[in-house]
């Protein structure tokens, strides 16, 4: 943008000077050929031309100081330009790295919120697990303690039905002995 405007006055410039530069001739030439083919006498022809010069160079001279004033013009707008064009650049700057700290606080303060939630659940499910562990430990004993009270149980009924067993087992066996007297006397 700025240097557009740079290329623009510098066309702008160009053109006024090419102008001036132009009636500035034309009014030379204009002017001698006035004082040439005028009908006065030499001396009146010398004094016109003398006058003449010191009007052009008066001319010369305003043109001069306008140019240069034009120049100190422009050179004061390019000055005002590169000097608004640093301190636009620099404003932006400055609130872009002000919106880079207030991002990074931001991120910083969330990294802490999840760090602590993380936390927060980690000692959470860590007494959880201790919970479940206890859990699964009491119910493995409680588990093991019914177990070992019903083999208890069941040794007791098993040696109860083995017993009977053995009973039955006199019993049946004196029973065929009985019978085997008996049958061997009815013979």
């Amino acid at each position: 943008m700025i240097f557009d405007f740079f290329g623009i006055r510098e066309r702008e410039q160009y053109w006024r000077e090419e102008r001036a530069r132009k009636f500035a001739l034309g009014a030379a030439l204009g002017a001698a050929a006035g004082i040439l083919f005028a009908p006065q006498s030499g001396r009146k022809t010398r004094e016109d031309i003398a006058e003449r010069s010191r009007d052009y160079a008066e001319n010369a001279k305003d043109l001069a100081l306008d140019t240069a004033d034009e120049l100190s013009i422009r050179a004061y707008e390019a000055q005002q330009a590169v000097q608004d064009t640093y301190d636009d650049l620099k404003l932006r700057a400055a609130i872009k790295a002000d919106e880079v700290r207030d991002d990074a606080e931001i991120a910083k303060a969330k990294a802490r919120a999840i760090g602590e939630i993380v936390r927060e659940e980690g000692a959470y499910v860590k007494a959880e697990v201790k919970d479940t562990a206890d859990a699964i430990g009491d119910s493995a004993k409680e588990v093991g303690d019914e177990v070992k009270v019903q083999a208890e149980d069941t040794k007791d009924q098993v040696k109860k039905s083995a017993d009977k067993i053995a009973k039955a087992a006199e019993d049946a066996g004196k029973k065929s002995e009985k019978v085997v007297k008996e049958d061997k006397n009815n013979k």
